[in-house]
């Protein structure tokens, strides 16, 4: 079985003979692989995960990735998928007359959508819209299936989506703590690092952002330090950390709350966050806040930290393989004849 996941960055318009480029092309020879956990738990562990366990169980012999770049690469990820960048969609129209069609393409995010609606009826189509504020809206169309991460969204051909994390190497630990509270985003648009600098800032509160470059921000008035991608250790930080915020308005469901949760930590979430509510379970691994109580509410959730079970909540119902084999059986559920 062949499995095709894909979370494409926006087309490169170029206009080349992508019919004779793909037909010269060799795919490199496989390398020996990490299975799932023993993956390293940085970037795109929750967007590869399930076909990585798919080759785990013998259910898939080649899994690839694709995505948009300015250069076109193929080569194998240390988890054994093949990472493949294309131009455009008629780039990838080539390489599927090359290659064939995948028998399950499983597409992250609303640029996949031509894709989606390209493969009618050559693979079965899983789609994840992940779907930001301010985003065209996308109905739940173009795929035999969807993982959403709004409960609006639900219908008869749709479930909630969870990220999965990396539970084995995420996880917390007795360290002594070195900081109040852990962001893990960009710095861009819509994850509104600008409301948390101005809940904390003239307060005694220690935090991290990561990666966020410093010169960025105005970080006057706080004790808030930096780092960038590659400079700190991820789960380091988690560890290092009493909660974690998330104060991101216009974003999806992004994986880096599920991870601190999954190592422990309360987080407090903006209440208008876009997608991904379903992980604040009030009392248990956190709370919603307000722009205007986003500090307080920290203030609050920092004294009360103890009586929050995040990690046990986390494992319970948001456990990897239980979450993955629960995607895998909804998929065949839809019609999906793999497995």
């Amino acid at each position: 079985m062949k499995v095709v996941i894909a979370n494409f960055s926006a087309p490169i318009d170029r206009t080349l003979d992508f019919e004779g480029y793909w037909r010269a092309h060799r795919r490199p020879a496989p390398r020996e692989r990490n299975s799932l956990f023993a993956q390293p738990p940085d970037w795109g562990f929750h967007i590869y995960a399930l076909g990585v366990y798919l080759m785990d169980k013998g259910l898939a012999d080649h899994v690839e990735f694709w995505d948009y770049r300015e250069k076109r690469e193929s080569f194998y990820l240390s988890n054994g998928i093949l990472k493949v960048t294309f131009f455009n969609e008629r780039d990838i129209d080539a390489y599927v007359g090359r290659y064939g069609y995948p028998d399950l393409f499983i597409n992250h995010g609303p640029k996949g959508l031509p894709i989606l609606e390209r493969f009618a009826g050559r693979c079965f189509r899983v789609f994840v819209p992940a779907l930001r504020a301010g985003d065209p809206p996308h109905p739940n169309r173009g795929a035999e299936c969807y993982l959403v991460d709004t409960v609006e969204d639900l219908d008869l051909r749709s479930m909630l989506y969870v990220p999965v994390v990396n539970t084995a190497q995420i996880c917390p630990d007795d360290r002594a703590k070195e900081r109040d509270f852990i962001y893990l985003a960009s710095n861009y648009g819509g994850k509104r690092h600008d409301l948390l600098i101005r809940a904390v800032r003239g307060t005694a509160l220690t935090g991290h952002l990561h990666p966020v470059d410093a010169s960025t921000l105005d970080l006057a008035g706080t004790n808030i330090t930096t780092s960038n991608l590659n400079e700190r250790d991820v789960v380091g930080l988690l560890r290092g950390s009493r909660i974690a915020v998330y104060p991101g308005d216009r974003t999806s469901s992004p994986a880096a709350m599920w991870e601190c949760v999954a190592a422990g930590l309360p987080i407090v979430v903006n209440e208008s966050i876009a997608g991904g509510r379903h992980l604040v379970v009030p009392g248990i691994t956190g709370e919603f806040a307000s722009e205007e109580n986003f500090g307080a509410t920290m203030q609050r959730v920092l004294a009360e930290r103890d009586r929050y079970r995040p990690r046990e909540h986390f494992v319970t119902h948001w456990d990897t393989i239980a979450t993955i084999e629960g995607q895998l059986r909804f998929f065949r559920e839809m019609g999906w004849a793999g497995g």
